[in-house]
């Protein structure tokens, strides 16, 4: 989920709209409210899918502009853990307190407070004692922390590859990508009479990065075609949902989705391009918004209209997000290492 060195491109605009969709899709769910589909899959699961193909995209250029391991790593960390850091301790320091039903003294020396904190260092944990346990969805605080440990292990498999010297090699990523959609065909394709295994977010969202990272690599053949480019990709991935082999060509929507959002984040188009104009608040509105929308429908008892709910969840969890950046991750990034001018680091 990191930020695009160069602004003046549509990926700040499509940002906000995977937070958007992960936001308006999460509502239903919390709301106890049936969740509607796209493509099969929840709204929020394809803006998460949004997230990671920008991301694959980004980062894999990051990588190549820099292939510094100490510097990409350091990078990555000035980008997710100060906003980690901030909505961990604030759901465990002042929404769990505020929020739940036992003593306060109760409430700080039981161990499963503690436990919550296991997610600054990517163990997800998702509930905190006696808080939103008469809420549709309980006892869930944050529940799309789960993804950011994927995220992180995507960015150390391209650190891997990059120290093996693979990294530069145009055609890691399109294998990479090809091996992850063989093991998805594989595992998904279990012998008569065996049960379907449970689906594998990992695999799934490993190779949209995968996926950013090929059109990363290869983006001198498409970057001045890129109609040509869009329509080739929706001819194949077309053909594949209808023809292909299943499950993959079930997923050939999603990846459509992907390669489009990133075909069509590199170009400059009025109004989208200015979206980041006051700050890159997608990252904020992910990891904060879940926790807006459960304190807001315990407070409101689940009364509020729907649309009412998303409203204030929106607005409550935008002003959050301005600050964080802001205050918070803007003012970290300053401290991001920076390729040496000279080989000898002069």
């Amino acid at each position: 989920m990191s930020a695009s060195t160069n602004r003046a491109n549509n990926f700040d605009a499509l940002r906000l709209l995977a937070a958007a969709l992960v936001i308006w899709g999460h509502q239903y769910a919390l709301m106890g409210l049936p969740v509607p589909l796209i493509w099969h899959n929840e709204p929020g699961a394809v803006g998460v899918v949004i997230f990671f193909a920008i991301s694959g995209y980004l980062v894999s250029l990051s990588w190549q502009s820099d292939p510094h391991f100490g510097r990409f790593i350091m990078r990555r960390i000035l980008r997710i853990w100060p906003g980690l850091c901030a909505a961990v301790l604030l759901c465990a320091a002042v929404i769990g307190p505020w929020a739940t039903t036992l003593p306060l003294p109760e409430y700080v020396q039981h161990p499963a407070t503690r436990d919550y904190l296991s997610n600054l260092w990517l163990q997800t944990r998702y509930g905190l004692p006696g808080v939103f346990g008469h809420n549709p969805l309980p006892h869930s605080v944050n529940g799309p922390l789960w993804t950011i440990p994927l995220e992180v292990a995507c960015y150390l498999c391209l650190a891997g590859l990059g120290i093996l010297g693979l990294a530069r090699w145009r055609w890691s990523a399109p294998i990479v990508f090809s091996a992850l959609a063989l093991a998805v065909q594989w595992r998904y394709s279990p012998p008569s009479g065996q049960p379907m295994p449970e689906w594998s977010f990992g695999l799934q969202y490993g190779m949209v990065f995968a996926l950013g990272a090929t059109l990363a690599a290869w983006s001198n053949l498409w970057k001045t075609r890129r109609w040509m480019a869009t329509f080739l990709l929706v001819a194949c991935l077309t053909a594949v949902h209808w023809w292909g082999p299943q499950p993959f060509a079930g997923q050939a929507p999603l990846l459509g989705v992907a390669s489009l959002i990133v075909l069509w984040g590199t170009a400059s188009t009025p109004l989208l391009r200015h979206a980041g104009r006051w700050g890159d608040f997608s990252y904020g509105l992910y990891i904060y918004a879940f926790p807006i929308q459960q304190i807001l429908i315990w407070y409101f008892a689940n009364r509020l209209e729907f649309g009412a709910a998303l409203l204030l969840s929106l607005g409550t969890t935008l002003t959050l997000a301005a600050a964080s950046w802001h205050l918070l991750e803007k003012p970290a990034l300053t401290f991001k290492p920076h390729k040496p001018l000279h080989p000898s680091g002069r």
